[in-house]
């Protein structure tokens, strides 16, 4: 999978200086995926400048970190990647302490598939991998070899609907002990029903 990592200028002054962020996450990737960088403050871009580039350049993912003082520029970036159909993450100080924002979930447009908390040494790695196989689908474990749940050694008493009064009576006519609880079985699990079983 070919990578964008890309590090937003903030439209009003220059920093001549890399970051390091983009160069560490590039020695961080994993074998197998190749790694391009751009700052935008040494290679001007705009959102259809970027948009352009990850067609042509047939990128995967694009990685995008920025401070504050640049976050309106890099969620402006960050929507014309997703627009081409391209998973972004986010990530850098901002990101950090306004996830729910780069997420959408503070009422606003969502800008990026996932976020980096914090530092990136250790979930950039996983990232990628996750990335490069199935980004942004829900992996299901299969059902082949599926433990078996001990539900005789479990104390299901808080799971009981049968209030305390009618237990006695229950108990007396047999039925499952004074006990009944309800479970999602929609893996095909064994449903406790007080000392009994039901497939």
């Amino acid at each position: 999978m070919r990578i964008l990592l890309y590090n937003p200028d903030n439209g009003v002054t220059r920093n001549f200086m890399p970051h390091l962020w983009m160069f560490l996450l590039q020695v961080l990737t994993p074998p197998g995926h190749e790694v391009l960088l751009i700052d935008g403050n040494a290679q001007a871009m705009d959102e259809d400048g970027i948009a352009r580039y990850v067609r042509e350049q047939n990128i995967g993912l694009v990685g995008i970190g920025a401070m504050t003082r640049m976050i309106a520029k890099a969620y402006r970036m960050a929507d014309a990647v997703r627009a081409t159909g391209v998973p972004v993450v986010m990530g850098g100080p901002h990101v950090t302490e306004m996830a729910d924002e780069a997420l959408g979930r503070s009422g606003g447009v969502r800008h990026a598939d996932a976020v980096a908390l914090g530092e990136a040494d250790q979930t950039w790695p996983t990232i990628v991998v996750d990335a490069a196989h199935e980004f942004g689908q829900e992996r299901k474990p299969t059902l082949q070899a599926y433990p078996s749940i001990p539900w005789d050694t479990i104390n299901l008493d808080q799971f009981n609907l049968v209030p305390k009064i009618a237990t006695p009576l229950l108990r007396r006519v047999g039925a499952g002990g004074g006990r009944f609880a309800l479970f999602q079985s929609s893996r095909g699990a064994v449903v406790p029903t007080g000392a009994n079983s039901v497939r």
